[in-house]
């Protein structure tokens, strides 16, 4: 039985039907497998996670998560959860995917999204961004890779980074503020946010990184537009730091994906992958020095 035949299966098994149908993929993430299936008539959204997606992401926290966000009305219904499979029914979201439109000419409606996740009372866990970069890290060294001189030295001034930004108050984050994440409904009014597996405690800034994912260029437009003004060298470096990390991550988690045989498997080279986010995090921080 192939991934789409499993997930027929599984979609009439849950929904007590007989008519379901795969319609298409979904592109974005990594190694996830993402389908919409049709079934009475009505769209939703069925989620097989990648191999050793289980490294990265607590599915009860994910769970718990999206109890959270339920109540801010940003978010797809989710129908069912495996939180050992990590395996996810969703209702569908007729729209576009932000990764698909013109980015910048959305920026208010995504700071609308942004400051009520960022100002709300959900009660997430702290992000612990250094601990899950840590992890990352024990993860490819487990496999048998050994960190570079370039990526131990580069660490070491993301670690400064981070003193000098402590003192920032954690808010409520979505902590994978992609536009591959953000749907725009038909009308293009509604913002929808989805996927709450890494949702967490964080500097708000840290969503705005995200948008990095689409150009670093991005980030800075929805920085502009979050803050109201011409950022000062004080936020720039705040985003800039938040990205490098971001990169750093990336780095480790393609250098694992590699190790465990994804590259093969999804016939994509995780290691151009890898060097592709360093030598952005080395880019970050070169500059970093300069604002």
């Amino acid at each position: 039985m192939n991934v789409e035949e499993y997930i027929v299966a599984r979609v009439n098994a849950l929904m007590h039907t007989e008519d379901a149908v795969i319609v298409k993929r979904l592109e974005g993430g990594m190694s996830n497998y993402t389908y919409v299936v049709e079934t009475r008539g009505k769209r939703y959204t069925y989620r097989v996670p990648g191999k050793y997606a289980e490294k990265f992401v607590d599915r009860v926290e994910e769970w718990d998560n999206i109890q959270e966000v339920n109540r801010l009305g940003l978010n797809n219904a989710t129908s069912y959860v495996e939180v050992i499979s990590g395996e996810k029914l969703a209702e569908y979201v007729e729209g576009t995917i932000m990764s698909e439109t013109d980015i910048e000419s959305y920026n208010e409606l995504s700071v609308a999204a942004l400051k009520c996740i960022h100002s709300s009372d959900l009660r997430f866990k702290d992000y612990n961004a250094f601990g899950r970069l840590d992890d990352d890290e024990r993860y490819c060294r487990e496999m048998g890779f050994t960190h570079p001189k370039a990526y131990v030295e580069l660490r070491h001034k993301l670690d400064a980074m981070r003193t000098a930004h402590a003192g920032v108050k954690m808010v409520p984050c979505h902590c994978d503020y992609q536009p591959t994440n953000l749907v725009i409904d038909e009308k293009g009014t509604k913002l929808y946010v989805l996927d709450w597996e890494f949702a967490g405690m964080n500097d708000p800034f840290y969503d705005i990184a995200c948008y990095g994912n689409a150009g670093f260029d991005k980030a800075l437009s929805l920085l502009k537009a979050y803050v109201g003004h011409e950022p000062t060298s004080e936020e720039l470096k705040r985003l800039y730091f938040h990205r490098c990390f971001q990169c750093l991550q990336w780095f480790n988690v393609a250098i694992f994906k590699d190790r465990v045989g994804l590259s093969k498997d999804l016939n994509m080279d995780f290691n151009n992958v890898a060097t592709f986010f360093f030598d952005m995090a080395k880019d970050l921080a070169d500059k970093y020095d300069t604002l």
